[in-house]
C-alpha cells in the first residue's frame, strides 16, 4: 500500500524555524490590524504551500529495475592509418566501427568511470578518468586516423606505458578495471611488440576487439580534415596501393596476455554480450531493483503559482478601480 513520505530539500530544523518565524510574523501583522482578511489568508496559504514544497512529499510507487556499474572502463584505440581501411560493415572505415562500439559498450556500464586512449606514432590520453559520458561520446565521435605524412608504422605496444600509468585505477586486486583494446592488429615496425602480461593482474575484465578483414582494403590519405577520396596510401615495395589486412594472431596474443577474450568485429551490431562477458569477469555491473516514488512537490508549487496569479489579478483590479474613482473625482471637481 502506498504511503506518504517526505524527503525535505532542506533540513527539517530549517523548515520548522521558517514555519515558526512565519507564524510569528503573521500574528504580529494581524495584531497591528493592518492586513485585510484576504491578505492574511493569501499570504499564510503561500507560506504553508512553500513549506510543503520544501518538505518534498511523495507517495511510494513500487519498485523499478536498475543497472549500475562501479567499473573503471579504459578504451585503448588504434588510430594508425590502417584503421581507416574501408572494410568494416561493407565499405565503412574501421574507425566507424570503433566509434559505434565505444558508444554501445559505454551504455552497458552506466555510472562507470571512463577513459579513452589513442595510439599511433604517439600515445595520447584523449579523455582522462571521468564519469562524464558526454565527454567520452564527443571524443569518440571525433576519432580520426593520424595524418598520413606523420605516420611511422604501427606498434601494438605503443600504448603500454600509458596503460601502466592508468591501471589499476582502483588499487591492486580491486577487480574494478575493465579494458577494451581496439585495433586491426597490424605490427609494421620491428622489433616484435612487448608483452602486455604485466597488466594482467590489474585487468579484471574486458576484451580485445579486432577490426578489418582477411581480404583487406586500401587506405585513403588523410590530411587533417578528411580523407582524400581518390588518393590512397602507396606501397613503394609493390608499386601499388597499400592494402591493410587484420592480423588476428597478434590480437589474440594481446588478449591472452591481458587475460581477456578476443572478438572479431566486422559489422555494426549489439555489443551487450561483449559487455556482459567483461562485466562477468570483473563483477562490476549490478542489476537489481529500487523503490520508486511519485514526487508531489509540484502540487503545492502549482498552488503557490495560483495564489500569486490570484493576488496579481486582485491587485490589478484594485488599481483599475482606484484610477476610475480618481478620474470621477477629478471630472466632478472640474465641473
Amino acid at each position: 500500500m502506498s504511503g506518504l513520505t517526505f524527503d525535505p530539500l532542506v533540513p527539517w530544523p530549517v523548515i520548522v524555524v521558517a514555519a515558526v518565524v512565519g507564524a510569528i510574523a503573521v500574528w504580529g501583522w494581524v495584531r497591528r490590524g493592518s492586513p485585510t482578511r484576504h491578505g492574511v489568508v493569501c499570504w499564510s496559504a503561500m507560506g504553508v504551500l512553500l513549506l510543503l514544497v520544501a518538505a518534498d512529499p511523495a507517495l511510494d510507487g513500487g519498485r523499478a529495475s536498475v543497472k549500475r556499474s562501479d567499473a573503471n572502463v579504459l578504451f585503448v584505440v588504434d588510430t594508425t592509418g590502417s584503421m581507416a581501411a574501408h572494410d568494416f560493415n561493407g565499405d565503412e572505415p574501421r574507425l566507424a566501427g570503433v566509434r559505434h562500439d565505444i558508444a554501445g559498450l559505454a551504455d552497458e556500464f552506466p555510472g562507470a568511470h571512463f577513459a579513452l586512449v589513442t595510439f599511433n606514432s604517439k600515445t595520447r590520453v584523449i579523455v582522462p578518468w571521468t564519469t562524464d559520458r558526454g565527454a567520452l561520446d564527443s571524443a569518440a565521435q571525433l576519432l580520426r586516423q593520424e595524418w598520413t605524412q606523420y605516420a611511422q608504422g604501427t606498434r601494438l605496444d605503443e600504448p603500454l606505458p600509458t596503460m601502466r600509468q592508468l591501471l589499476p585505477r582502483a588499487g591492486p586486486g580491486s577487480g574494478y578495471d575493465v579494458v577494451f583494446f581496439m585495433s586491426d592488429g597490424e605490427q609494421t615496425v620491428r622489433p616484435a611488440p612487448r608483452s602486455f602480461q604485466r597488466l594482467d593482474p590489474a585487468v579484471a575484465g574486458g576484451a580485445v576487439l579486432g577490426y578489418g578483414t582477411d581480404e583487406g582494403a586500401p587506405m585513403r590519405v588523410y590530411v587533417g580534415r578528411e580523407e582524400v577520396p581518390d588518393l590512397f596510401i602507396h606501397d613503394y615495395t609493390t608499386g601499388a596501393d597499400a592494402v591493410s589486412r587484420i592480423d588476428e594472431a597478434n590480437l589474440d596474443k594481446v588478449a591472452g596476455e591481458l587475460g581477456v577474450g578476443y572478438v572479431h568485429r566486422t559489422a555494426r551490431g549489439d555489443v551487450e554480450q561483449i559487455a556482459d562477458d567483461a562485466a562477468g569477469q570483473a563483477g562490476t555491473v549490478y542489476a537489481g531493483e529500487r523503490d520508486t516514488k511519485r514526487r508531489l512537490y509540484w502540487v503545492p508549487a502549482f498552488g503557490v503559482i495560483g495564489l500569486v496569479l490570484w493576488q496579481f489579478a486582485r491587485t490589478t483590479l484594485e488599481i483599475v478601480d482606484d484610477r476610475r474613482a480618481l478620474g470621477g473625482r477629478t471630472r466632478r471637481a472640474s465641473a
